[in-house]
């Protein structure tokens, strides 16, 4: 919905940042008033790689502390995209394997992330590249953190790996020199409970311990109709353990571990069937006869899914060890390491398009036809990859600390502990008991179309990163600053893939065979590119509260293989943005603290990555990604704070997104390469705007402090509302349900810290208090027939009780 002509934003964002940031040019900080209740507190950041203020870091960002995300009741990156402007995510896949989406640039399946996730310093492991997994913020993520930074356009030259659309920053609590600690409880609809604690201990002077586990489980809100497997899907079952430990080696030198573990199974989250198209032979002969039962039965509901699957599963399990070692050469010089080790490994099998397609065999019985799946076994996970990373950095500052600079040293290499691999009946009926077999000779089908196949794939990639880099901002007055930063990448990716497309009789009658032929296609694709990015930058302080700040930036993305693809779909190349920002960021005092942050934003997109979507020769459908685009994207981003009264805190979040591909060449696809049936359903189309972009997207909220007797405790309420406008998921051709209507969403949270003087702290929290029924993603197959997609989370609500101790 456009409820701002795109000229009125623009033209009228520099005035709205006069009339507000100048008018407290004659105010000084001593006017500030001392709040008694609720505090706006000063907000410390690590986005240039060193803690700064805030209000004095010319990025635009949104920052989460721990408590604002317990109030939102934020438990993954879902719910984290819902209350930041400008922050999306792609839930095609299911909840655990989210990606991220920031001012338009979205990471389609198998490339490579275009929002950069960063846990303690440390880039996000990678996960397959034949299904999203990996390279985001997963289960167990969002507990024990000082906070979490969005920070939005790409970031230059300063984080390890490159990306175009930004960087998303998880910094973890570090163990301080206090006994201290907390036990919490929760418990809430969907029969959820959820367990946490946290013990901080000093061992000795120089050694300090701080362990923490967080475990939830949750039941699921989509309703397996199809009397087959579990009875829910999109259910919750996770355990996070974390240690961490400083040691002071001596009074220069620290060094920083951290230990962590997760674990996360759940049942998946197959799609809702929305339509079917009867202009398309499966829509007519299958699909229509499917939904026209479910109507019958009452089977149509919002949350409804059918699932064929006896045994479904999605899995992931993450054990990280990060160390960070830091030296103080001396008042000027700082040296520091960071050696990372990850092993990343998932399971998934699924209906992919949760369709019930019965094809007549005689006697007026059916049997059922897949149409696409997603299988796995023991043998060969989904995900099984190995990530290192070696950063070394020096920072220092000279000239009585007007010049601040940092340079550095980084290495990354992600490579397979073993094959991995999946099974993918399409257009078939089989026996799923054997389908999930290691060995191809074991599978039994029935080829009921004679356009079947049961593709297995095996292979891995490997994806290897180096890269130098150095900035710096030179003070040249106590008011004007400029930045200059510059970083090198090579980059480079290799892979090896083994399809084996297994062909079954027919028999119209039923039954099932095992595979009467193969057809074995071994490929290695390679890519590899070097590219330079960078940053330039000025920033101007009218008065100490006040920064006025101009950058423009070199984003890139790396180019990479695709093992899912076919031959001469399976490369890509990088593709470059050109990045620049207008920004004021201000800080009010006196009577009513506040702030007001605001940037306009320009990006020039060259060589983008786009997804196509087609079914191979084998039936299986799959993706590709070519370099066949170019977009221009702007918009304004606004943030305030306000304390109105020394009990309430307003805040408000806006963002305008404008997003348009300018060019796009649809590519051609050989008989040799695609099905006979398959279309080319691409992401976006020239003249459209990009996928999950909506032009418009707020959040307000307000948090009050109950005025009642301090000898019960602090009682405070927080109310928030967030909306999402329309956006486009894929091109309008490719379905009737390109665009996903906009949503609103609403959550309340009451707090009760200190009961009765005693350490004891009360939460009840709801989200999505309205129960606004919304769409997050669609699978893009309307023109074969079918269109299924991911449905929102329905109205969470629950209880939290919390023990503290020590501090």
């Amino acid at each position: 919905m456009r409820y701002l002509s795109s000229k009125a934003v623009l033209i009228g964002a520099p005035a709205l940042l006069l009339s507000l940031a100048f008018p407290v040019l004659s105010q000084d900080k001593e006017q500030q008033v001392e709040a008694k209740g609720l505090v706006l507190e000063e907000v410390y950041v690590t986005a240039r790689r060193k803690e700064e203020r805030l209000q004095d870091v010319p990025i635009s960002m949104t920052v989460f502390n721990q408590e604002q995300l317990d109030n939102a009741n934020i438990t993954n990156a879902g719910d984290l995209a819902n209350y930041v402007p400008s922050l999306q995510v792609n839930t095609r896949f299911g909840g655990d394997t989210t990606t991220f989406a920031i001012r338009g640039f979205s990471q389609e399946l198998r490339t490579t992330a275009s929002v950069g996730v960063y846990f303690a310093e440390v880039v996000a492991p990678r996960g397959a590249n034949t299904q999203n997994s990996g390279d985001g913020a997963g289960p167990g993520d969002y507990f024990d953190l000082q906070n979490v930074q969005v920070l939005k356009g790409p970031q230059g030259t300063l984080f390890g790996r490159n990306s175009t659309g930004g960087a998303i920053l998880i910094t973890p609590q570090r163990p301080t020199d206090e006994y201290e600690g907390y036990f919490e409880a929760s418990a809430g609809n969907y029969d959820m409970w959820r367990t946490q604690g946290v013990i901080n201990a000093p061992v000795t002077e120089r050694v300090r311990l701080r362990l923490a586990v967080d475990h939830q489980e949750r039941a699921g809100y989509l309703d397996n109709i199809s009397g087959i497997g579990p009875s829910h899907f999109a259910d919750v079952d996770y355990t996070a353990v974390r240690a961490s430990m400083v040691v002071d080696v001596t009074d220069s030198i620290e060094n920083y571990t951290i230990v962590r573990y997760t674990h996360s199974e759940n049942k998946g989250y197959p799609g809702s069937l929305f339509d079917c198209n009867s202009a398309a032979i499966l829509g007519n002969f299958f699909c229509d006869a499917d939904l026209a039962s479910r109507i019958a039965a009452g089977n149509d509901g919002f949350y409804d899914v059918y699932s064929f699957v006896p045994d479904p599963v999605s899995q992931q399990e993450l054990g990280q060890i990060i160390n960070t070692t830091s030296w103080e050469m001396n008042d000027n010089l700082t040296l520091k390491n960071i050696l990372a080790y990850a092993d990343f490994e998932t399971k998934n099998r699924s209906a992919l398009f949760g369709t019930n397609w019965q094809f007549p065999i005689g006697d007026g019985k059916f049997q059922p036809l897949i149409f696409q799946m997603i299988g796995t076994n023991d043998d060969y996970p989904t995900t099984d990859q190995q990530t290192v990373v070696e950063e070394l950095q020096l920072q220092g500052t000279h000239f009585d600390d007007r010049l601040t600079w940092q340079t550095g040293l980084y290495y990354e290499k992600s490579e397979p502990d073993g094959d991995y691999g999946a099974q993918s009946p399409a257009i078939i009926s089989c026996d799923l008991s054997t389908a999930s077999s290691s060995n191809p000779a074991d599978f039994l089908c029935n080829n009921l179309l004679s356009q079947g196949t049961l593709q297995s794939t095996r292979g891995g990639a490997t994806y290897e990163n180096a890269a130098v880099y150095a900035q710096g901002t030179y003070d040249i007055s106590d008011q004007w600053d400029v930045t200059a930063g510059i970083r090198y990448t090579d980059d480079k990716t290799t892979g090896k893939i083994t399809d084996t497309i297994n062909f079954f009789p027919t028999d119209p009658a039923g039954g099932y065979f095992p595979p009467n032929r193969q057809v074995v296609q071994v490929r290695t694709p390679e890519s590899q590119s070097t590219e330079p990015t960078w940053l330039l930058g000025t920033g101007y302080h009218p008065t100490p509260d006040i920064l006025l700040y101009a950058k423009y930036a070199r984003g890139y993305r790396q180019g990479s293989i695709n093992l899912g693809g076919s031959e001469g779909f399976d490369t890509h190349d990088p593709e470059s943005v050109d990045s620049y920002e207008l920004g004021a960021k201000t800080s009010f005092f006196g009577q009513f603290p506040s702030t007001f942050n605001v940037a306009a934003f320009y990006n020039d997109l060259q060589d983008q990555q786009i997804q196509f979507g087609y079914f191979k020769t084998s039936g299986v459908g799959t993706t590709a990604i070519l370099n066949a685009g170019g977009s221009t994207i702007w918009g304004v981003e606004a943030e305030a704070s306000i304390q109105l009264l020394d009990s309430l805190i307003l805040n408000a979040s806006y963002t305008y997104l404008n997003t348009e591909v300018d060019e796009l060449v649809l590519p051609v696809c050989p008989p040799t390469t695609c099905s006979p049936i398959s279309t080319i359903n691409t992401s976006t189309a020239e003249n459209e705007p990009l996928p999950y972009s909506p032009e418009n997207k707020f959040v307000v909220s307000a948090s009050y402090l109950l005025p009642v007797d301090p000898a019960l405790g602090d009682m405070s309420a927080t109310a928030t509302y967030a909306y999402i406008d329309e956006m486009q998921a894929v091109a309008e051709a490719v379905s009737i349900f390109a665009t996903l209507p906009d949503y609103s969403l609403v959550n309340l949270n009451f707090d009760w810290n200190g009961i009765m003087g005693k350490p004891f702290d009360m939460s009840i929290f709801a989200s999505n208090v309205f129960n606004e029924k919304y769409i997050t993603s669609i699978s893009a197959t309307y023109e074969n027939g079918v269109e299924t997609g991911q449905v929102g989370v329905p109205r969470m609500y629950g209880v939290r009780v919390r023990y503290n101790w020590g501090g």
